[in-house]
């Protein structure tokens, strides 16, 4: 039975491996409170890896790893839990009864939690994780390789940090004791933030790293490139930095900066440069509409954060971009829209709120699966939310594949494996299949309006119908906020307010859904 169980992962991670669209291609955007509407900062990350990937969306419960437990990841890494977890709020790989317990991150049915994305804690800290960076230089990666051995994995983090932190801070330096202690298994770009402080993280070989703490007069994008240009490192108040960071650099042939005022640029120096990605444009033409530009156009001075100024001194980080507005949430949705970042390759995409009131509404969660173009994001305040409504939850089988067109249900074309005359196994032509009960399912009710809107016969007219549907939910959404806000403000006591928040998100988020499924039946 195991013998056939790790057949049937393996075959399900080789269809989904060659339908991968923009596999990895995820974009995270942050925008400081002293930009925003509300005085609320923002980060938020799409995680992209392929279409039809299920998620689920849940509520960790305290307790759920006990000190002392030993959690062994996908990849080698193990660690120990130092005291009882928090609960906290998590996007995570569906690896449910449907899909035989079967971890779809690494294939395995050993016991672990499978690869969650992002979520909120008990104690106010949130965090995205991540946003996987690259190095394609190779005298760095022979110096400090990745530690594929042991070295903690994207798939790991935010199990371990939002079980343990009980501050932002907290939190940002237990992650970088893990990289001094075990390295890193790959190069990642990560978010961790409470009502107090907001951190940006990037590594870009094993065990080298920048950690910054970010003000409220700052937006960037980070479309899988790495975008911490110039620090000074004596600004040991908001940069922490790896104690090798120039030295590695030096030895490589790669540093760019002033070794004696302690400088260094460390895109140039780690990433080593790539220029502006498409997705980048796209988000430095909706930062800027008035003026949009070419790739060719852009230079990493356009994107890239530092604390130097032109002349030499240590400021506030700052970056190049100026937005045309004063931003909302309505804003950080419309960016998840945009061509390249909202696509069919979307899984989820979460959105922090984060205030500075010291209070359990401090943070507002706002979740929406697959598609950011077809999903409407519903609210949360994690630090209340007892429970999430029920299709969030719900495992379902893994994508179909047929070489035939089906005669009924929702599929759309792709390749997949099928076996030959001779035994092997061969890439095809065919159909991916969605589950046959995909309506049980938040995630695949979006998907399947994605690959609908992507694929099947529409007219022009029954797509803007679909957009202004999505956009009608959507005020839906922000109307909920604005009573979960007011509701939980009058209730009594935190029980109550946490039943209130937990209720209003349920049945927003059920209504939400209830209505996608009737879109869906009506163009299918």
């Amino acid at each position: 039975m195991k013998k056939m169980k790790s057949l049937i992962a393996l075959l399900a991670a080789l269809v989904l491996c060659f339908s991968c669209v923009n596999a990895l291609a995820c974009t995270a955007i942050y925008v400081g409170g002293g930009l925003t509407e509300t005085g609320d900062s923002f980060f938020a990350r799409s995680e992209d890896y392929s279409n039809s990937y299920s998620k689920l969306f849940y509520v960790s419960p305290a307790g759920n790893h006990k000190a002392g437990d030993a959690y062994k990841g996908c990849y080698g890494f193990n660690y120990v839990f130092e005291k009882d977890s928090y609960s906290y709020t998590a996007f995570r790989d569906d690896n449910g009864e449907a899909q035989g317990n079967i971890c779809p991150d690494c294939g395995g049915d050993h016991t672990h939690t499978p690869y969650e994305a992002g979520g909120t804690n008990e104690m106010g800290v949130s965090m995205s994780a991540t946003e996987t960076l690259y190095s394609s230089n190779a005298a760095l990666k022979e110096l400090d390789p990745y530690v594929k051995n042991g070295g903690i994995e994207e798939a790991e983090i935010t199990t371990v940090i939002l079980s343990q932190a009980a501050s932002a801070k907290e939190g940002v330096e237990l992650l970088l004791n893990i990289y001094d202690t075990y390295g890193c298994y790959d190069g990642a770009g990560i978010f961790i933030g409470d009502d107090k402080e907001i951190w940006y993280i990037e590594n870009l070989s094993g065990t080298q790293y920048v950690a910054v703490k970010l003000n409220d007069n700052l937006a960037f994008a980070v479309p899988n490139q790495s975008v911490i240009g110039l620090i000074d490192l004596d600004d040991t108040e908001n940069v922490i930095a790896s104690p090798k960071l120039i030295e590695i650099a030096k030895a490589a042939g790669t540093y760019v900066g002033d070794e004696a005022a302690n400088t260094i640029d460390y895109m140039a120096s780690y990433e080593c440069g790539s220029g502006a990605s498409s997705r980048m444009v796209s988000a430095l033409n909706y930062f800027n509409p008035a003026a949009p530009k070419t790739a060719e156009e852009y230079t990493a001075a356009d994107y890239v954060i530092s604390n130097v100024s032109a002349d030499g001194a240590i400021v506030p980080f700052y970056s190049n971009i100026q937005l045309p507005n004063t931003y909302t949430i309505a804003d950080i949705v419309g960016y998840f829209q945009i061509p390249g970042i909202g696509k069919g390759g979307n899984t989820e995409i979460h959105i922090f709120q984060i205030g500075k009131a010291d209070a359990a509404t401090d943070t507002v969660e706002w979740v929406g699966m697959n598609n950011g173009t077809c999903t409407p994001f519903v609210p949360y305040y994690p630090m209340l939310t007892l429970d999430t409504y029920a299709a969030y939850k719900t495992s379902l089988p893994a994508v179909g594949f047929s070489q035939e067109q089906p005669a009924e249900g929702i599929y759309y074309p792709g390749k997949g494996y099928a076996p030959t005359e001779d035994g092997n196994w061969a890439r095809v032509d065919g159909y991916k299949v969605l589950p046959a009960n995909w309506q049980d399912s938040f995630y695949w009710t979006c998907n399947a309006l994605s690959n609908l809107m992507d694929y099947g016969n529409l007219t022009d007219d029954q797509k803007a119908a679909v957009n202004d549907k999505i956009a009608a939910l959507q005020q839906i959404c922000y109307a909920a906020y604005d009573q979960m806000k007011a509701d939980v403000a009058a209730a009594e006591n935190t029980d109550a307010a946490a039943q209130t928040a937990t209720a209003i998100s349920m049945q927003t988020a059920q209504q939400v859904h209830e209505e996608l499924i009737a879109l869906v039946n009506s163009i299918k």
